[in-house]
């Protein structure tokens, strides 16, 4: 199913695909003391594994179509550059990986016509982008406010970014979802502990949508491989606009919000019928 989704990015990407599945790269078994959730990893001299807990439903082949962008991704960063640029730039680590959940999706939405089904679909796209596009944005607003509030003297004890946190989702959700439990939610995210970067789940899936709904219906699709085999040879937002995608101006995530709120729409008239 993921090389037939796929399979509009051209031969050569499927080729790198079917050297994943026929290679073993994806270890995908369930065992004693292996962690959970999925990940692509590897390095310049090796390929790019894949670890996941294969389980048989919708969730997996997305995870699965997901790291295989990273991992391919990866593979022809190393393949087409040297090693001081074989690597890519944060800014555009989720591009290919949600590429690929997008295409995947625009395949499934042309395989079926049945209304329970399309309506599992979309339900999923609509919560992905919520959690990608949203919910990260929120989450690098938050971030970013706190490390304002250090900069001011502010003190950033426990109540005062609980206080800030519900605060922010209130404006984001509305308060009639917002309970006062999820004030806390904050202290359990790793991701405000490392090096300010959540912003770039919003804009790198941004990026994917606009890459993924041009060459869907029928647009060339070198431009985005030639962006895959940049690794980092230039500044990411170069090497994203090379390709098509000027992350300076408002389209990607225009066209982000006209995509969601187009499938917001047909959810809505299956649920009413």
């Amino acid at each position: 199913i993921i090389v037939e989704a796929i399979s509009v990015l051209g031969d050569e990407f499927v080729s790198v695909l079917r050297k994943a599945f026929d290679n073993r790269w994806i270890d995908i078994v369930e065992n004693k003391g292996k962690r959970s959730g999925a990940y692509s990893s590897g390095s310049y001299s090796t390929a790019p594994y894949i670890l996941m807990n294969w389980q048989e439903n919708i969730d997996n082949l997305f995870t699965l179509a997901h790291e295989l962008g990273h991992s391919v991704h990866s593979y022809m960063s190393r393949k087409y550059q040297p090693y001081v640029y074989g690597d890519y730039s944060i800014f555009v680590a989720e591009v290919a990986s949600t590429t690929n959940e997008n295409l995947l999706l625009n395949y499934l939405l042309d395989q079926y016509e049945d209304p329970q089904i399309r309506a599992f679909l979309l339900n999923h796209y609509l919560d992905t982008v919520k959690g990608t596009v949203f919910r990260q944005t929120q989450f690098a607003e938050f971030e970013h406010e706190i490390h304002r509030a250090d900069q001011d003297g502010i003190a950033l004890t426990a109540d005062y970014l609980a206080d800030r946190y519900l605060e922010m989702n209130e404006f984001y959700y509305g308060k009639e979802i917002s309970t006062p439990e999820i004030k806390h939610e904050w202290s359990r995210i790793p991701h405000f502990y490392y090096n300010y970067y959540v912003y770039q789940y919003a804009t790198g899936f941004s990026a994917a949508t606009l890459f993924s709904e041009t060459i869907y219906n029928g647009g060339d699709a070198t431009p985005y491989l030639d962006f895959l085999k940049s690794g980092s040879k230039d500044y990411p937002i170069n090497v994203l606009a090379k390709a098509g995608v000027n992350m300076k101006e408002t389209t990607a995530i225009d066209t982000t919000l006209k995509t969601f709120g187009q499938r917001m729409e047909e959810l809505r008239s299956l649920i009413v019928k």
